[in-house]
């Protein structure tokens, strides 16, 4: 293994501490952001001795990263009651709206997605 190996290893090993950290700690952040990202950079460089400069990057990425993270929660699939169906709702979880959408509309591998969730619970 050489040096470059090591040094992504390490990197990638700081970024999902702090992604983790991030993450535990979000909820007692949610007004306060630059907060969060505060704490995380300094438990990166005190508990963990990671550099700062180091430090600000990492926890910058793992930030950008549960951005992505938290908005691919905000969309839902109510598939319905029957395999067959020819509607299903797409639901926007942040808003608690829901949009039909013909299902010859979505993709194969979702509709065999939806045949599979529904024989496994049967109504």
């Amino acid at each position: 293994m050489n040096h470059e190996e090591l040094d992504h290893d390490y990197r990638s090993s700081m970024q999902r501490v702090a992604f983790a950290y991030l993450q535990r700690h979000e909820a007692q952040h949610l007004v306060d952001s630059d907060l969060l990202y505060e704490n995380c950079v300094r438990h990166m460089t005190t508990a963990l001795e990671v550099p700062v400069f180091m430090a600000q990057k990492l926890v910058h990425n793992a930030w950008t990263e549960l951005q992505v993270v938290n908005q691919r929660k905000c969309i839902g699939v109510d598939w319905g009651n029957s395999p067959g169906s020819t509607v299903v709702h797409l639901i926007d979880t942040r808003a608690d709206l829901r949009y039909p959408v013909p299902a010859r509309l979505l993709p194969q591998t979702l509709l065999a997605q939806r045949d599979n969730a529904l024989k496994q619970h049967p109504q």
